[in-house]
């Protein structure tokens, strides 16, 4: 498997016109690496959750993250909003996905149409899923220059300070 089991990097890609994103090699060795199921010849599962309305992304999970969110709901108060909240998110608002064999994840055309997916996309690794936005989104906390400013107030250019007991953690979780 890869050498670090987690979503990393932003890689622009092509979209063709039936919708098919291209992921990049080392994403796809991480869903495959994720995926408790597979084996080899076999094509990866994902999960692809669209969210609300207004979101300007997709967010592809691997199976075992996927798994571990359904946990966490079931361990929050039955009937309570953010469990409410939760449960749209993710059972309702998603969508199962594979990756081809060819390295490429199929887009539905509603999804495509809604977030104006052509040409080229960006997929952008988020540690333990990745999105899939337009080419030309700006970065999720708005332009590049807002989290760069955040990094710089918040880290004091130093992200590292922002992860609680970062040294006692063990890198096999």
């Amino acid at each position: 498997g890869p050498v670090i089991e987690k979503f990393v990097g932003d890689h622009e890609q092509s979209i063709d016109g039936k919708g098919r994103v291209s992921i990049p090699t080392k994403l796809r060795r991480v869903v495959e690496a994720r995926d408790p199921d597979w084996t080899s010849g076999e094509r990866p599962q994902l999960m692809v959750v669209f969210g609300a309305r207004s979101w300007a992304r997709l967010e592809c999970y691997p199976i075992d993250q996927y798994k571990k969110i359904i946990d966490g709901i079931e361990d929050m108060p039955w009937g309570s909003e953010d469990r409410i909240i939760a449960e749209a998110v993710f059972f309702s608002r998603v969508f199962p996905a594979e990756i081809l064999d060819d390295g490429r994840l199929q887009v539905p055309l509603e999804h495509r149409e809604r977030l104006g997916l052509k040409d080229k996309v960006r997929v952008i690794g988020v540690g333990d899923y990745f999105k899939i936005v337009k080419a030309d989104e700006p970065s999720e906390m708005a332009p590049e220059d807002d989290l760069d400013a955040l990094i710089e107030a918040k880290g004091r250019g130093h992200a590292l300070q922002l992860i609680p007991d970062v040294s006692k953690k063990k890198s096999s979780e």
